[in-house]
């Protein structure tokens, strides 16, 4: 398939303007539309206020806010004036994604390009395909993500949330529950997370530690934790009332922390340059253990990664 020349990019939000960084970069003609006015420069990267009746990109990615009605008006219009000639892709994971395909024209052309903040950043993408989507979409998205460096995630099926969100917002709901209890603190759950569970989990992933492991430990501990875990099937109620008096986090200045005073933007910024170095850093390591995995005994690896077998079971 040869290379995508020409993309377009709906909504201009963080996010937006982190996919058009990101495919911009990898020599694509981007085109950015946000109705609003916004500071935002970028090489190869032009900013408009609607979406131009030519030329017609060969992929639009809708990334405006996560509200069906929004979104499927974006959809009419570049219906309206592209028919079904791009690819059309929306970065939502939150909505249904064949509901949102309900009203369509072209159904066949429609798919879900899910991106992980920062989009410019993380190494993987979401492909997920619809009910009604043909196979050259799917191949048109699968090679712009290709095109743009990035490793894409390809689900033959749509579930809600797809595969990311629905790990992440599993292990939330529990620290949601965890702190609505009163057991364990913001702060405890974050260091947990950062100095135990994410470095295990950058090495042996979730998987491959339990075989490593082994299973037997790992499903005698299913037995006895999964029943008493929080399985309410509701959203939070801790979370939902936190949003209701307006302690949304960084932007209100109270979240789970205090951040009244704080510059969110320098926060951000710092963040984002952390999470490059340790993608970085991820990225060779995995690169030197490819290069040497013909000559290692894995057995070796099995036997001392966890001397006392699955501690956290």
């Amino acid at each position: 398939m040869p290379p995508c020349s020409s993309l377009m990019v709906v909504g201009g939000g963080v996010m937006g303007q982190g996919i058009a960084r990101l495919f911009s970069g990898a020599g694509i003609a981007v085109t950015l539309v946000e109705p609003r006015e916004i500071t935002f420069s970028h090489p190869g990267v032009t900013v408009v206020r609607q979406m131009p009746a030519a030329p017609v990109p060969e992929l639009v990615i809708e990334a405006v806010f996560e509200d069906r009605d929004v979104k499927q008006a974006v959809y009419a219009d570049v219906e309206r004036l592209y028919e079904g000639r791009p690819v059309l892709a929306t970065n939502t994971s939150g909505l249904p994604l064949d509901e949102l395909a309900a009203p369509l024209r072209y159904p066949e052309r429609f798919l879900a390009m899910h991106f992980f903040m920062p989009a410019d950043v993380f190494p993987m993408i979401e492909v997920v395909r619809g009910a009604r989507t043909e196979e050259a979409a799917v191949t048109a998205a699968v090679a712009a993500v290709e095109q743009a460096g990035r490793e894409p995630i390809l689900l033959q099926r749509a579930v809600n949330g797809y595969l990311i969100n629905r790990l992440q917002h599993a292990i939330l709901h529990e620290a949601y529950h965890l702190l609505a209890d009163g057991i364990a603190t913001a702060e405890m759950i974050d260091s947990v997370a950062t100095r135990l569970l994410g470095p295990r989990l950058c090495v042996t992933g979730l998987l491959k530690q339990k075989d490593m492991a082994g299973l037997g430990m790992h499903a005698q501990a299913q037995r006895s934790i999964v029943p008493t875990l929080s399985h309410t099937g509701i959203p939070s109620p801790f979370l939902q009332d936190m949003v209701a008096r307006g302690d949304v986090g960084v932007r209100s200045g109270k979240g789970f922390y205090q951040w009244s005073g704080q510059d969110a933007a320098d926060m951000q910024r710092r963040a984002n340059a952390r999470l490059q170095r340790l993608l970085a850093f991820l990225e060779r390591e995995a690169q030197a253990d490819a290069a040497s995995d013909a000559g290692n005994d894995p057995g070796k690896y099995a036997a001392s990664t966890v001397p006392g077998g699955d501690s956290a079971r």
